[in-house]
């Protein structure tokens, strides 16, 4: 979204304080290799009139030095969705950008536009045009898949989901307390007095923003299949409640927004954790909502097949303790009219919606007359709330509880459902169902992932103890990024995020699956 100025211009040229009166309204140069995003929306105020002569202007807008203040412009190094690395030094940026072999180009290009090229000509000068691809913009992100992996360097509000986003030395621009003078990819927009102008002048022009505002960014986080019972119950008695939480608790809760597919009912006659039984029958110690505590969750995902295996009497116990502990839920409630409704919330500027229901049952665990439950799927009726929540200006996020498949690969059905969800206006939706880590699809800038597998479960089989966290990144009214976290299971109850070797494992082989 292009910058706004904090204040109005004035509408009749006056002299404004610090300046001199002279028989000439003082003249601003505005440098044409700006960012047009910046000049479009530069208004200066009634003071000041813009030339196109550089040499005769009293005020130059223009590229300054990091410390000299002004608008900070942030860019973003990244590459194709489906691509294994997470990080780059920035002196093997700085490398490719002179020319140079470094890892983990490899001799790829680096490709951009002529406006990003000029903005990176004055923080690192001279560029290799061996290396380098000037690009028009509407070609960039097909080109890096093409080229995969294709690497490139966006502004940060022109970043689109089907890009990752490559950490530089550890930072990225997609975290909101990102100190900008430590990061490389900052370059500011400034203005330089010409001689006999006072320097007041040029403080009154810099009344801009930049292109990132980290308080308009809003994060979410994604999970895959929770429930606290059998064999994880067993070792939560044995080790503490907070077990499960202990490894990956404070990065789900660095989300602005958790999100916990929680499918079992927490109920205060529970029988006594066992890590065997005779039928899959589950439910959960009320004491065992610290966890969802611990981890920051927000919003409970109620699509679960399990939450009615201890009848009304527990399910009704859940929710009112969902309720009492402020969590908010959505895909299930006490009537069919409540369970079908979207969770809407305004997170930093962003509106977002969660809508989500149950196609696969048991037909008991749906919300009927006689009890509380999950929703079924009408999906006529979902695609029309999607198509009216977009027109009201929300972001859809939709879940869907499809019938489990150990498998990485989806089923048509989730295929066919996703991609209407997705052409209705949903921007995400994500597979709660699985037990099982699957792939990810796009549906024009619409990202599907069919299955997150499991978070807090105690299968410990190969396939179901590994599993994703996707933590999507919003501003100003988008999804721009998600962030794809790898995480697996340890001692039947406790998840850690995967060492880089499981992790590479674990994607090369989920992208594969995904066609990529």
């Amino acid at each position: 979204m292009p910058p706004t100025p904090t204040a109005a211009p004035t509408a009749i040229p006056t002299p404004m304080p610090g300046l001199t009166p002279t028989a000439e309204t003082p003249a601003v140069w505005i440098d044409p290799e700006l960012p047009a995003a910046f000049r479009d929306s530069l208004e200066l105020p009634g003071a000041f009139v813009a030339t196109q002569n550089r040499e005769r202007a009293d005020y130059q807008v223009t590229w300054q030095a990091a410390d000299a203040g002004g608008a900070d412009w942030v860019y973003a190094l990244a590459a194709p969705f489906a691509t294994l690395t997470d990080e780059v030094s920035f002196q093997s940026l700085r490398a490719v950008w002179k020319g140079k072999a470094a890892e983990p180009f490899n001799g790829a290009e680096l490709m951009m536009t002529v406006e990003t090229a000029a903005a990176f000509r004055w923080l690192w000068g001279d560029f290799d045009p061996e290396s380098v691809r000037i690009v028009p913009a509407e070609d960039l992100v097909d080109l890096a898949w093409a080229r995969r992996p294709g690497w490139v360097i966006v502004p940060f509000e022109e970043l689109t989901p089907r890009l990752k986003v490559i950490q530089v030395d550890g930072l990225s621009p997609l975290d909101p307390e990102l100190d900008l003078r430590r990061y490389p990819l900052t370059a500011v927009i400034g203005v330089t007095a010409g001689e006999g102008n006072p320097s007041a002048g040029a403080d009154l022009l810099v009344q801009w923003v930049g292109n990132r505002r980290p308080e308009h960014i809003a994060r979410v986080f994604m999970t895959g299949t929770t429930a606290m019972v059998r064999h994880m119950a067993l070792r939560m008695e044995e080790e503490g409640v907070l077990y499960p939480a202990a490894k990956i608790g404070s990065l789900l809760s660095s989300a602005d927004v958790t999100h916990i597919s929680n499918e079992v009912a927490f109920y205060s006659n529970c029988p006594p954790a066992k890590p065997l039984r005779g039928s899959l029958r589950f439910c959960t110690s009320p004491l065992y909502v610290q966890v969802l505590e611990a981890v920051g969750a927000d919003v409970i995902e109620l699509t679960g097949n399990h939450l009615l295996d201890w009848g009304a009497e527990a399910i009704s116990e859940t929710l009112k303790l969902y309720e009492s502990e402020g969590f908010r839920v959505y895909g299930g409630g006490w009537t069919m009219e409540s369970a079908r409704q979207a969770l809407k919330m305004e997170i930093n500027g962003n509106q977002l919606a969660f809508i989500g229901c149950n196609p696969s049952g048991p037909e008991a665990v749906w919300v009927s007359v006689d009890h509380p439950g999950a929703a079924s799927c009408d999906y006529d009726w979902m695609e029309a709330q999607i198509r009216d929540l977009r027109q009201a200006g929300y972001l859809p996020i939709v879940t869907i509880q499809h019938i489990e498949v150990y498998d990485y690969k989806p089923t048509s059905a989730q295929r066919v459902i996703s991609e209407r969800m997705a052409q209705a206006g949903a921007v995400l939706i994500s597979g709660s169902q699985s037990h099982y880590p699957q792939g990810f699809a796009f549906v024009g800038d619409a990202l599907v992932h069919y299955g997150l597998g499991n978070t807090f479960f105690d299968q410990m089989d190969f396939g179901s103890s590994r599993g994703f966290l996707d933590r999507s990144v919003f501003y100003e009214g988008r999804l721009i990024s998600t962030e794809v976290f790898t995480i697996r299971l340890e001692d039947y109850a406790q998840p850690r995020l995967m060492t880089p070797e499981e992790r590479a494992a674990l994607l090369e082989t989920v992208f594969t699956e995904s066609g990529w």
